[in-house]
């Protein structure tokens, strides 16, 4: 068992550095293309198609990059831009957010829609539906190159990338430098989540006299890095920063968690992201403490320690008289097959997204749960099931699945 759990573990980070090196290529090809104005997305229209936004338009013509003049009896009536190639270095939470923008005669923007693209479907939904793309309307491209406007809660990345890559594009259309003003909103939300991190350290350093500090820590986890900021690791999250490199400006909070995440297993030996900070586990260890009615077990310490040796998020029985949970019966070589498991999971994904496979990660966590308001029914059915569970079984998510935790154990036993 050991050794095909070693197996898994190399074979995990050999994909993982074929990704990276993969992902540093194909940036130092996106920085080339951009210098040479090689859009990384090319609009093709036809005049049907501009016809739904100018009735009464009778040609088009191709007037630069990603650049449409609109006319009516030789008279130009507007114009059609994409953000590409000026944006193709700004990225959402899963890639880029490639823009059209329509404007009139007078250079006034009147609607702006979003392209083909591989951002996650939630949180791009999110962003429609709040009516974000309306902020622009009836601003000249001048205006539009310098109106700042607040990030959607919830879908900070998504949000932020779209008004970025239309203000760039603006930019550029107006010959106009921009001004961008310090977004006050996301400075909270950084600041906030950064708060709940030190508080984390402070559990994770002093765990038995920060009991009560934990629980506070992990309640304003799921409120602050769940639902208010969605900045939780994932899969999704980590290729993305791969493939498409890290926003700084805006990932900077998670940069230091997925840092601390990786780095204090590493030298210590502990747990730290998925025991004092990770939002999914804190709801899972919220739900288990709901009181159910079971028989009374005996002490199980040799039992449980085993189960923690494999890295699993087990707690010793204290005495006689615990009420078990279902959990409590699963036997350590069991728990050693789903950490087999687990691994198997985690690479499969890595080599499927590896391939080129069209896989959105952010689905096959429940994570997106937080963003409550535009998650599918699949992924509410998903992630429910597993809160639910979680009266039964210890956090059963974190111990026998989670991929993302799976990456971070790696970390901790230093192959």
């Amino acid at each position: 068992m050991k050794t095909i759990d070693k197996i898994l573990s190399v074979a995990i980070i050999l994909v993982l550095f074929y990704m990276i090196g993969r992902g540093l290529t194909d940036g130092q090809q996106t920085t080339d293309n951009s210098q040479q104005l090689e859009p990384k997305y090319n609009l093709t229209l036809s005049l049907e198609d501009v016809r739904s936004y100018y009735p009464e338009s009778d040609s088009i013509a191709l007037e630069d990059v990603n650049m449409y003049g609109v006319f009516k009896n030789g008279n130009k009536i507007g114009r059609v831009v994409n953000t590409s190639p000026f944006s193709d270095e700004i990225f959402g939470y899963n890639g880029r957010t490639p823009l059209n923008i329509f404007l009139d005669s007078e250079d006034r923007i009147f609607e702006v829609e979003i392209c083909e693209n591989k951002e996650s479907r939630g949180y791009l939904n999110k962003v429609l539906n709040s009516g974000y793309f309306d902020l622009w309307d009836g601003l000249t491209a001048k205006e539009a190159a310098n109106h700042n406007v607040d990030a959607v809660s919830g879908c900070t990345y998504t949000s932020v990338a779209v008004a970025q890559s239309l203000q760039l594009r603006m930019q550029n259309l107006a010959k106009e430098k921009g001004i961008r003003s310090l977004d006050w909103k996301l400075l909270a939300r950084q600041l906030s989540v950064l708060i709940v991190t030190i508080m984390s350290l402070i559990c994770f350093f002093n765990p038995k006299k920060t009991k009560k500090l934990r629980i506070a820590t992990l309640l304003l986890s799921i409120a602050v890095l769940g639902f208010w900021t969605n900045s939780l690791l994932s899969l999704a999250l980590f290729y993305n920063w791969i493939t498409n490199g890290i926003s700084l400006s805006l990932q900077i909070s998670m940069l230091i968690i997925a840092a601390l995440a990786m780095l204090l297993p590493l030298f210590t030996k502990k747990s730290f992201y998925c025991q004092y900070l990770c939002p999914f586990g804190a709801a899972q260890e919220f739900v288990g403490m709901i009181p159910i009615k079971r028989r009374r077990t005996t002490d199980n310490r040799q039992q449980t320690s085993s189960m923690k040796s494999n890295g699993l998020d087990v707690e010793l029985v204290e005495t006689t008289g615990h009420f078990d949970r279902l959990s409590d019966y699963i036997t350590a070589n069991v728990f050693k097959i789903f950490s087999i498991l687990r691994k198997v999971i985690l690479l499969a994904l890595l080599i499927i997204v590896a391939l080129g496979v069209g896989l959105d990660l952010s689905l096959v966590e429940p994570f997106p749960i937080f963003n409550y308001q535009s998650i599918g029914y699949g992924i509410a059915v998903f992630a429910g099931v597993i809160i639910v569970a979680s009266v039964f079984i210890k956090k059963p998510w974190c111990n026998y699945l989670c991929p993302t935790g799976t990456l971070l154990e790696i970390f901790r036993k230093r192959l």
